[in-house]
């Protein structure tokens, strides 16, 4: 038995927050004075006059001097997706996973148009291709004319250098009014040139033995002080080495130089004169332009696309004799689409030697949208859904010898699909199709299809939650038999240490098993002393379940990793093994950086973007992913990619899951995937990092129509989602203020009126939650001073079941432009730009974007500050980074290019398990005003020292006041001290410090 007293450790942690008040002499300040609403005291221009006080604060506060922090990189991001561990391999069934494959993208005719495109090199006989290059064999120099493009634009070039001449890279109209002028001279040094014919020398030389990646973003629609001088970013190989800097406008032929915009319209040729031996890999060129409307700012279109590789044929590509030397390289999951490869279809091969073979399956995470499998030339099944395959291939192998596999995936353009656009989206209507991972199982004819493992019990429980007595797991292993007769043998379980070290079972027993055809059955296991999985924490099992015949003789294995933890919510609280706890974080919408592909990676991320969003919410003190992910509007599907759960499992992150049947808003009943539903869940829910399914985002079909079509949809849930799992908590529906019931007990509807509830309402596991954001959209402060109601109340005084805010605070924070310059998004705003006018009093504009993030952040910290006290479950910000609306939209935490905006540190402060602030939401003081301080503790029993110090302007120190020996109690609780006016010296703006020291036992990471 572990004594946890053994394992108790002391500490002393401090956590640190601040404030920002107006103090006034006006009695009209006193008590609680809206920020905008109707017990405001501050005119418009004091509101901004706060803000720009807040966000100097928020810079020194959190060491965030320029507001440039990237959260994390995608170098970082990449390492740590690299060193997950894994899924382990069965022992006893011969598992191939299929990683790698050839693939090749393509629709009809593309094979004419790229022959034609090498046949215009005939025009310039000092060039040839050949090996994937168009290279120079004598000096020359060659135009590129396209569409014209007016407004902003990217050009990308794979280039290698060679002979002894420099390399010209000229970008023009028509080859008259210059944009700009790169030059590599033959020892690499590169340089540019700007407005007023300058040219700049980059100090940094170009390994000229090196094949080299130029990017250049043109920005035609750059203004300054009302006169548009255009300009433009150079990269080489992601190092920026000219920053926006003015295009040149040089007309040729010594005409002179160009004083106004008309001068250069547009940019529609491009020239490159080179020697001998220089080559070019690959020419790209986006365009953008602006259509006027603020959900959809701007169109995205290729207009130059030269990759000098020979585009082949498809006849008979999925037989064995098909030649696909041609074909690319690449390893599953695989993403293809966006508008440079319209309608392309993704094929893909693979050749596989199999021994000999009794039962052959052909396991695919997904096709998306729809797409086929083939084994040796002949089609095995076609899918038009999203859902995960299991496929018999045994009759199409052929034992002993190599096979060739082969899949088709059809491409996704949004029209062409039952949907609709959404404002979230893009105007790029070709969203990211792929195939997930793939592998093969060769088994006998009787053996396991499935194994679903969970924890039941805990006993014994630390205070951390970390480790308990002995736990109790039921075990649900899936035996299917194809033989012609029925199976007698054993089940053999066994538990074993498997992250982050591996180690000797702990818990191993044999059950007997008699199996017909399909037969699930559950078994239980004890383990004793098990180390609990927790996020601070995170320790996983390999559960291995072997199938052996009636002699013994081991038939079949499978294996999966899980976690020994339980969630639930009695005591009307979220309990992690038992502790009350939370769920902080936010949600990603899938618009993913760079912008050139957002749209190929909506639904499928590369893997360092997995590692990235997990610890973008980690570096916030946050412990909750919400996979929101979406790009049309009808049926809006999530992704089930199980990747999340892997790295969450190890990183420490717990997940609420929206599959890939999930519905953004729905239209009633025609929308719900109930096939799909339990498919997605049964492939993931040995994961221990999911603690929560949600069926739907907002359904907004049920509100209006009869209270009994909400509880019928509420049952149809729940009869569909809880037999699969009886172990996490399921979300009918993030917003549930838009099904019928007004209460908690569903006893009566929104209206008031008496109802009769479904027992499916208030049914084990099913938990409570709603789209709180009384700070957010065009609400004024009044919204937060009468925060909750007693409709939320009413909800957040259940004894039976938690309340958490599943998506919050919608208010809009621009980015920091200085970091965007030049960017398709630079300098636009969005739709949300009016809630300005409702919460401060006016647009902010662009030179104001510091005092925009610092509403969204001051704002967020109020709401949240009082919605802890309220004692809410938890919070998932919409949303965690941005890309939505074309990078427009203005909620997010951090910003598209990973820098993180003055809200995301709100969020990191909040998120803090121990934080102090005032018990008010009142943003003047006034004379009789004094600070009441609140401490909002989530943790084991500690005693604390609060220090509140009030400073001035530049942090001249103006007050202090120290509150000892506070006696935090165990849980998740609010501890109000008594008031304290300082001797504030006057009118004016200050800064509440609240320094908080806990002196107790550290029961987090024990």
């Amino acid at each position: 038995m572990i004594c946890s007293c053994a394992l108790a450790t002391t500490y002393a942690q401090t956590y640190r927050s601040f404030e920002v008040r107006r103090v006034a002499n006006d009695p009209a300040a006193n008590g609680v004075t809206d920020f905008r609403g109707p017990t405001a005291t501050m005119i418009t221009e004091e509101r901004v006059e706060f803000l720009d006080r807040y966000q100097r604060e928020a810079r020194r506060h959190f060491d965030a001097p320029d507001l440039a922090h990237e959260v994390i990189s995608d170098a970082e991001s990449a390492d740590i997706a690299a060193a997950i561990k894994p899924q382990p391999l069965p022992e006893v069934r011969q598992r191939i996973p299929l990683k790698e494959w050839k693939y090749y993208g393509y629709r009809e005719g593309k094979e004419g148009r790229a022959a034609a495109k090498l046949l215009l090199n005939g025009a310039y006989p000092f060039l040839e291709t050949g090996e994937g290059k168009l290279t120079w064999r004598q000096p020359g120099r060659r135009d590129w004319e396209f569409s014209g493009q007016s407004w902003r634009m990217a050009f990308t070039l794979q280039l290698r250098l060679g002979g002894n001449a420099p390399t010209k890279l000229v970008f023009s109209e028509s080859g008259k009014v210059i944009a700009a002028t790169i030059v590599i001279a033959p020892d690499g040094q590169l340089s540019y040139t700007t407005a007023d014919d300058k040219v700049v020398t980059v100090s940094e030389q170009v390994d000229s033995s090196a094949p080299h990646t130029l990017k250049l973003e043109f920005d035609l629609g750059a203004w300054k002080r009302g006169v548009d001088v255009g300009r433009y970013n150079l990269y080489v190989d992601d190092r920026k080495v000219a920053d926006y800097v003015p295009i040149e406008r040089v007309v040729e032929e010594g005409v002179g130089y160009a004083k106004n915009f008309s001068s250069l319209a547009k940019i529609n040729t491009l020239t490159i004169a080179a020697g001998a031996g220089t080559a070019l890999d690959g020419l790209w060129g986006v365009g953008y332009q602006l259509t006027g409307r603020e959900s959809y700012p701007y169109t995205v279109e290729t207009f130059l696309d030269e990759d000098y590789e020979l585009q082949p044929a498809i006849t008979d590509w999925a037989t064995a004799d098909y030649v696909d030397s041609l074909w690319a390289t690449g390893e599953l999951p695989l993403s293809y689409g966006s508008e440079r490869h319209s309608r392309e279809d993704l094929y893909l091969r693979k050749k596989v030697y199999v021994g000999d073979v009794e039962k052959a399956f052909w396991n695919v995470e997904t096709l998306d949208p729809s797409g086929a499998l083939y084994v040796n030339g002949q089609l095995v099944t076609r899918t038009d859904k999203r859902y995960p395959l299991h496929v018999d291939i045994s009759d199409y192998l052929v034992p002993n010898d190599t096979n060739t596999l082969a899949v088709k995936v059809d491409h996704f353009y949004l029209t062409e699909r039952v949907g609709e656009l959404m404002p979230h989206s893009s105007l790029d209507f070709n969203i990211g199709w792929f195939a997930g991972r793939m592998w093969l199982d060769l088994v006998e004819r009787v053996h396991l299809k499935d194994v679903f493992a969970y924890t039941e019990t805990l006993s014994g429980t630390n205070a951390g939650g970390t480790t308990a007595t002995s736990a109790g797991l039921v075990i649900r292993p899936t035996v299917q038999n194809d033989g012609f007769v029925s199976f007698d043998g054993t089940l053999e379980v066994s538990l074993s240490p498997w992250f982050p070290q591996e180690g000797p079972a702990v818990a191993r027993q044999s059950y007997p098993l008699t199996a017909l055809v399909t037969d699930t059955t559950t078994l239980r296991l004890t383990v004793p002393e098990p180390e609990l999985w927790t996020p601070e924490r995170p320790r996983l099992y390999k559960l291995s379940v072997v199938l052996r015949d009636a002699e013994g003789r081991a038939v079949d294995d499978y294996v999966v990793t899980t976690g020994i933890r339980t969630v639930d919510q009695r005591g009307g609280h979220f309990n992690l093994n038992g502790r009350v706890s939370m769920l902080n974080g936010a949600q990603t919408f899938g618009f993913r950086s760079p912008i050139e592909t957002m749209i190929t990676d909506q639904r499928n991320a590369p893997a360092y973007w997995v590692a990235k969003e997990i610890m973008q919410i980690k570096r916030m003190n946050g412990n909750l992913l919400r996979t929101h992910v979406h790009a049309w509007e009808f049926p809006a599907r999530g992704t089930n990619d199980p990747r999340y759960a892997e790295y969450a499992d190890q990183l420490g992150l717990m997940i609420l899951w929206c599959p890939t049947s999930w519905i953004r808003t729905g239209r009633g009943w025609r929308d719900i995937d109930f096939e799909g539903y339990p498919l997605n869940m049964r492939q993931v829910r040995n994961h221990p990092s999911i603690v929560m399914w949600e069926a739907a985002n907002h359904t907004q079909s049920f509100k209006d129509k009869p209270y009994s079509e909400s509880n019928r949809y509420v049952e149809a849930v729940y009869e569909m989602m809880r037999p699969e799992d009886p172990s996490r908590l399921l979300s009918v529906n993030s917003f549930i203020q838009h099904l019928h019931y007004g209460n908690d007990a569903g006893t009566v509807t929104y209206r008031g009126e008496p109802m009769e509830p479904t027992y499916a309402w208030t049914a084990p596991g099913v938990t409570r939650g709603n789209q709180d954001s009384p700070t957010g959209y065009k609400k004024d402060w009044s919204e937060l001073r009468n925060w909750p109601g007693d409709y939320r109340q009413d909800l957040l005084d259940s004894e039976e079941r938690a309340y958490f805010n599943f998506e919050h605070q919608e208010s809009i924070g621009q980015p920091n432009w200085n970091l965007c310059r030049g960017r398709p998004w630079y300098l636009l705003q969005s739709y949300e730009h009016e809630y300005d006018e409702a919460t401060v009093g006016r647009r902010l504009s662009t030179d104001e974007w510091a005092q925009s993030q610092a509403w969204q952040g001051f704002s967020a910290w109020e709401a949240m500050k009082k919605m802890r006290w309220l004692d809410y479950d938890g919070f998932s910000w919409c949303s965690l980074h941005g890309g939505p609306n074309s990078v427009t939209y203005k909620k997010p935490l951090i910003d598209f290019l990973g820098h993180a905006k003055i809200a995301w540190h709100v969020n990191q402060m909040i998120f803090q398990r121990s934080v102090a602030g005032s018990y008010d939401v009142d943003t003047v003081y006034g004379p009789d005003d004094e600070i009441t301080p609140v401490i909002n503790h989530w943790g084991g029993a500690a005693s604390a020292t609060l220090v509140v110090e009030v400073t001035g302007e530049n942090g001249t120190p103006i007050d202090r006041k120290t509150y000892p020996d506070v006696d935090l109690p165990e849980g998740r609780n609010k501890v109000v001290l008594p008031g304290w006016r300082p001797d504030f010296g006057g009118e004016g703006l200050y800064t509440i410090a609240y320094t908080l020291t806990l002196d107790g036992e550290d029961t987090t990471k024990r």
